[in-house]
């Protein structure tokens, strides 16, 4: 029972993590869209994906226009494939909250 709890408040503290990385102004309005747009919840990891790849695409962007001397990131790095898994994670506990939200205002 102890180790159960153990992945429990790991699984919590990768989940808080992963929403602490998309709670910013970018990562709302993204996930707002995505909730908006998704029709089912069965279509979550989808959504879930696209909302890291535009995440990922915008950051990208922001970067050229700030002319940085190396816009792309280090896809060879591990760090920053953990840091799309955590986002990833983050987009699902969003858009999910979000699509939640939606569903219960527009049934009642």
């Amino acid at each position: 029972m102890q180790q159960l709890t153990e992945y429990l408040n790991q699984a919590c503290a990768l989940a808080a993590q992963g929403f602490d990385t998309v709670n910013s102004v970018q990562g709302i309005v993204i996930a707002v869209i995505a909730a908006g747009l998704m029709r089912r919840y069965n279509q979550i990891v989808g959504w879930t994906i696209g909302a890291t790849l535009v995440h990922e695409a915008a950051n990208i962007v922001r970067r050229v226009l700030a002319h940085d001397a190396s816009p792309l990131p280090n896809f060879g790095d591990v760090t920053y494939w953990k840091l799309v898994g955590i986002r990833f994670v983050g987009y699902l506990v969003a858009i999910s909250i979000i699509y939640l939200i939606r569903r219960l205002v527009l049934r009642g």
